[in-house]
């Protein structure tokens, strides 16, 4: 297991703290001043050492936390985010918002604030929860409590298709790797997984006992994560399938409170982890054939924590609710046991 997760200090984060640069505090004394002055809804890699991240505060963060910068911050939404995502192919960040539009944004020349999307994408009808950009960075999919799922023309920002399900209150939406074809959840306890060339479903998993609040899928494209909600122990575990055979292969217990996030671990010492987040202020790290966890560390006083960012060289970035983004390091020792290590958080 582990080391020990050292106690974090909470932070005051009402309507009157100003916004940070967001220094990395670890046993640091003096005052921190997070990029985000409310909860941080979602978080992903932006590039090496990189992460994107989207509040509560309705802002959009991209900050370089290897070199401790904040390289841009983008203010434009009217209600809060509620998901990001990045293109490398655009070189350019989307987000999703409680104001039911999503937006593509670009960083700005000559200061690191911005409030003017390079696009915006207006249509669906209530929050939009799920987003993801094909690696082409021709196309975007959105998901909606609407019960819509829409697939956009990121250049122009016109709708090029939509398909509604009755119940299908989107959670998350992800691109699947190689394919023409998006994975989503649903408060209607399904995993669900669309053809994008014709927005229509063609596959339906077996429905969970609990909403599916979240979802990933590996990178060769035949298998996919989904997360779910719960309390006191009752749902809460992430659940493995298979995409060729549509059976549930693993399920994966441990989490006391909704599982918000699951993620297959790109890190290129092993192959074979999965890392989730919960409600109920943990991480956990499992090895993918056994189900074994193989860490698990609590963050105090950090509220819920809502998403992870992993990286390929065993970093993740973590956010929460009430503490900002968390940075951990993953090590694999000589005897083949996993340790991670806290570098800060900002």
């Amino acid at each position: 297991m582990g080391k020990r997760q050292s106690r974090l200090k909470s932070n005051n984060r009402g309507s009157h703290q100003q916004y940070g640069e967001g220094v990395l505090s670890n046993q640091s004394k003096q005052k921190q001043l997070l990029v985000h002055k409310d909860a941080i809804k979602y978080v992903c890699p932006a590039g090496d050492g990189i992460a994107l991240s989207g509040g509560a505060d309705q802002t959009l963060v991209m900050y370089d936390w290897k070199n401790t910068k904040l390289l841009q911050r983008w203010i434009g939404h009217e209600r809060e985010i509620t998901k990001v995502t990045y293109s490398d192919t655009l070189q350019a960040a989307f987000s999703a918002s409680r104001d039911k539009s999503a937006r593509m944004w670009k960083r700005a020349e000559g200061g690191n604030t911005g409030s003017q999307p390079v696009q915006s994408y207006l249509g669906h009808g209530l929050i939009v929860t799920g987003i993801a950009v094909d690696p082409a960075g021709k196309k975007l999919c959105t998901g909606s409590r609407d019960n819509f799922v829409h697939l956009w023309d990121i250049e122009t920002g016109d709708c090029i298709k939509q398909s509604g399900k009755t119940r299908n209150l989107v959670t998350h939406i992800c691109w699947v790797h190689g394919q023409l074809a998006v994975a989503q959840t649903s408060e209607d306890k399904s995993v669900r997984i669309w053809d994008t060339r014709t927005l229509q479903e063609s596959i339906l998993f077996p429905k969970k006992q609990y909403i599916q609040s979240h979802c990933d899928v590996s990178q060769d494209g035949n298998y996919v994560l989904s997360s779910s909600n719960g309390f006191n122990g009752q749902g809460c575990e992430v659940t493995l399938w298979d995409m060729r055979t549509t059976k549930l292969l693993n399920e994966y217990w441990g989490h006391e409170e909704t599982v918000s996030a699951c993620y297959f671990l790109p890190w290129k010492e092993s192959v074979d982890l999965i890392a989730t987040s919960s409600m109920d202020s943990t991480v956990k790290v499992w090895e993918q054939s056994t189900c074994k966890c193989l860490l698990s560390f609590r963050f105090p006083g950090s509220g819920s924590l809502t998403s992870i960012a992993p990286y390929a060289d065993g970093s993740m970035v973590v956010s929460s609710s009430e503490t900002g983004n968390h940075i951990l390091q993953l090590k694999k020792l000589p005897d083949g046991s996993i340790v991670r290590e806290s570098i800060g958080s900002y």
